[in-house]
């Protein structure tokens, strides 16, 4: 049996977790789980509502890429938490969601790789040129900057927005497409290795194209404000998160076009189905202060729903979504 990747206890962040500011592009809009794609829908069409792009001017003229520290980041676990205190009485409310069964990494790979296929595919009935990974792997240069990304699949804690009072943590998956080395923030690049690129692009004759995509499990809140009780909520959808997923070129001029989604493919099949909710016996926990001048009661409540997950259609889903927008960001690359 392959190792899956689970959440035994969902989600204890550490001191070290990753700080995600999201929203690449600056405008993605807040995911709207009823806004589904169609899949068979016109790519330029789709790209007045969900493209967004910065220098899409230096897409002109590019005849050769270097594709590099590309990443597919699957998330599958999430936790939202929120406090809130009164005169007396403290509230707390948890919400956790997860994969059920957890995450089939050479499923997770065969997404990815699918994934480097098309666009390599999509790129040269283009007319561009996509430069052997071989030739880039030989590259010093290339050698030395990348000696210290990840290699296979790594698995991360990270904390994303939430309102005040609550805060949101994500297990997440990195999977890159052939097992090629990737940095942390795949898909983007730094302004300290932009010079490095740069160097790089001018033996290869070759514009660098970097890309990352987010395929998430849900949509979770949280907050809690004084005086009111607590809010922490989690709802189970697919979909591929605006604003992260995108791609970024740099080359002899510097960094250039960037491309990215600013409104989620949400799929019209969600493999998540939810049970109603059955809620758990309410319990009160009252504490004094050493004076016994002050009390405070924490109360809580669990509430449980039952998860059916369609595993061939998570997966399924990952590989249209993913698809779907490259096909987007080749209506700017290679205009008909």
């Amino acid at each position: 049996m392959r190792a899956r990747l689970t959440l035994s206890l969902l989600l204890a962040l550490p001191a070290t977790a990753l700080a995600v500011t999201l929203g690449g592009g600056g405008d993605a809009r807040p995911l709207d789980p009823n806004q589904t794609f169609d899949f068979a829908s016109n790519p330029a069409e789709a790209a007045g509502a969900y493209l967004a792009t910065q220098a899409e001017g230096k897409l002109k003229g590019i005849k050769r890429v270097a594709i590099t520290n590309f990443c597919v980041q699957f998330v599958y676990g999430k936790e939202a938490q929120a406090t809130s205190s009164g005169y007396w009485a403290v509230y707390s409310q948890t919400a956790t969601g997860a994969i059920p069964g957890g995450l089939d990494p050479v499923k997770m790979q065969a997404v990815a790789d699918a994934y480097l296929d098309r666009i390599e595919a999509d790129l040269r009935a283009a007319g561009i040129e996509i430069v052997p990974y071989e030739e880039l792997a030989t590259n010093e240069l290339y050698g030395k900057f990348t000696a210290k990304y990840d290699t296979g699949i790594r698995v991360a804690l990270r904390e994303t927005p939430a309102a005040k009072g609550g805060s949101i943590g994500e297990a997440v998956a990195y999977v890159s497409p052939r097992g090629r080395p990737f940095a942390p923030d795949c898909g983007t690049i730094s302004p300290a290795s932009t010079s490095t690129f740069v160097r790089m692009s001018y033996p290869l004759n070759a514009e660098f194209l970097t890309g990352s995509a987010v395929i998430d499990l849900g949509q979770a809140s949280a907050g809690g404000k004084l005086f009111e009780q607590a809010k922490a909520d989690m709802q189970l959808v697919e979909y591929l998160r605006a604003g992260e997923s995108q791609y970024q070129f740099v080359g002899k001029t510097g960094p250039g076009a960037r491309l990215w989604l600013k409104q989620s493919i949400v799929p019209q099949q969600n493999p998540f189905t939810v049970g109603a909710a059955q809620k758990g016996e309410a319990t009160k926990t009252t504490e004094s202060s050493a004076a016994g001048t002050e009390v405070t009661t924490t109360r809580s409540t669990e509430t449980t729903r039952s998860v059916t997950f369609d595993e061939a259609l998570y997966y399924d889903n990952a590989t249209k979504m993913l698809e779907a927008m490259h096909r987007i960001f080749m209506t700017k690359i290679a205009p008909q």
